[in-house]
């Protein structure tokens, strides 16, 4: 009997390295990299100031961030290819921290927004924001943390069904891939219900999931091609998250003024 559990204990340890062996292959075969446009974001100039740490932070030059934003990337994507966007939010005042993930999976560290606040003490409004997994790691962070946050921006994603937002008074935007003619897939309407009815969803007509970013390859299989480019879909991502937080800036104000 002995022998049998030493023999099944060793077999159980051989199944889980390879099991891990055969994850970790899978997951840097897989990996969406930054593309060069990415890269050449990373780079600090008269307006925004790039800091590789940590955190991968975007800051403004010039006065102090009006607000900050927590962002958690897609699964499998290097964080760095969502610099081309996060450098033009920060242009406008606005302090954006990536937040690299354990294997690059938000689901491993869902909480890691508690860092970013612990790091950055000098930024007492903070919005969360993420992409695909990302979207929905965020929006279980939200949903566990409403009362220290400004709003939740998600992109092409939902809140987990056990963390509905439903009832929430938390300001949710939701920015997401659509048809030309402005449809949310059918995947991400089946899933509105989780989201505050009083919830903003901006479709981004002819886009597509992983043009959020700026990446090559990885294992994401889009469900049409693009309509539109790459930069096109920046630009108006860029444009509805500055909407976004200039909304919940505003309502984070009008919630503080009213306690």
């Amino acid at each position: 009997m002995k022998k049998f559990l030493k023999y099944g204990a060793g077999a159980l340890v051989l199944l889980l390295v390879l099991l891990f062996g055969g994850f970790y292959v899978w997951g840097e075969m897989s990996l969406a990299t930054p593309t060069e446009a990415a890269l050449a974001a990373m780079q600090s100039d008269e307006s925004v100031t790039v800091d590789e740490g940590r955190f991968i932070s975007f800051r403004p030059t010039t006065g102090e961030p009006r607000l900050g934003v927590i962002f958690y990337p897609g699964a499998n994507c290097d964080s760095r290819g969502y610099a081309p966007v996060f450098r033009r939010v920060a242009s406008r005042g606005y302090l954006v921290v990536d937040v690299p993930m354990p294997r690059n999976f938000a689901i491993f560290s869902p909480n890691r927004a508690d860092e970013v606040r612990a790091a950055y003490p000098e930024i007492k409004r903070w919005v969360i924001a993420g992409h695909s997994m990302g979207g929905a790691m965020a929006g279980y962070y939200a949903f566990k943390h409403q009362q220290d946050l400004a709003g939740l921006i998600v992109w092409d994603s939902y809140p987990p069904a056990q963390n509905s937002l439903a009832d929430s008074e938390l300001p949710v935007w939701h920015i997401h891939r659509a048809t030309l003619e402005g449809a949310a897939p059918e995947n991400l309407e089946a899933m509105r219900h989780v989201y505050p009815i009083s919830s903003t969803w901006v479709p981004v007509p002819g886009g597509v999931h992983m043009y959020f970013g700026s990446f090559d390859g990885g294992g994401y299989k889009e469900q049409w091609t693009p309509k539109i480019s790459r930069e096109a879909q920046h630009d108006m991502v860029v444009t509805a998250t500055l909407n976004a937080l200039q909304a919940m800036e505003t309502s984070s104000l009008e919630r503080l003024q009213a306690r």
